[in-house]
């Protein structure tokens, strides 16, 4: 997946667009996500994607615990920003499942974040387990799952992402 490269030199990056999906910022996302999911922290291994609306950060991804197979997501928006479009989910679920070649992702979502649960579900993520009382607010916490074959948003085996 192309892009247009561009160097910020204040922070040495090189920061790559990929439509409205920035790759190259991995601090700055994970940090702007972790200001937006109370339990969420960032480590300096993570990679993080970020989505760009006009000029303004509005979403992050941030990929963590690659073991080759499985890693972990956590996914964070600006409340009522129209973020998700169809290209650009293509994009942030073509990095883990094509590009590194992960078989499987995993978010981890409180029962009581209905918000949250109805995002990832809508995304096509199953749940997995409940681990009971394990949430900040001593609510449930839901693991759910997407497997690569079965990701809507990705061309595996030859078949278009919807």
């Amino acid at each position: 997946m192309g892009g247009n490269t561009e160097p910020d030199r204040s922070r040495g990056l090189v920061i790559e667009r990929v439509g409205s999906v920035m790759f190259g910022a991995d601090r700055i996302v994970g940090e702007w996500v972790a200001e937006r999911i109370p339990t969420f922290v960032h480590t300096p291994e993570s990679k993080a994607l970020g989505v760009i609306k006009g000029d303004k950060l509005v979403a992050g991804v941030v990929y963590e615990r690659f073991n080759g197979v499985h890693m972990e997501v956590s996914i964070a928006a600006d409340t009522g920003s129209p973020w998700a479009d169809r290209e650009t989910l293509r994009t942030l679920f073509h990095y883990p499942f094509i590009q590194l070649g992960c078989a499987v992702i995993s978010v981890i979502v409180p029962a009581s974040n209905l918000q949250s649960l109805n995002l990832a579900t809508k995304l096509g993520f199953h749940p997995e387990a409940y681990i009971k009382f394990a949430a900040h607010d001593g609510s449930a916490l839901v693991v759910l799952k997407m497997f690569r074959e079965t990701c809507k948003w990705i061309d595996y085996d030859g078949q278009k992402g919807r």
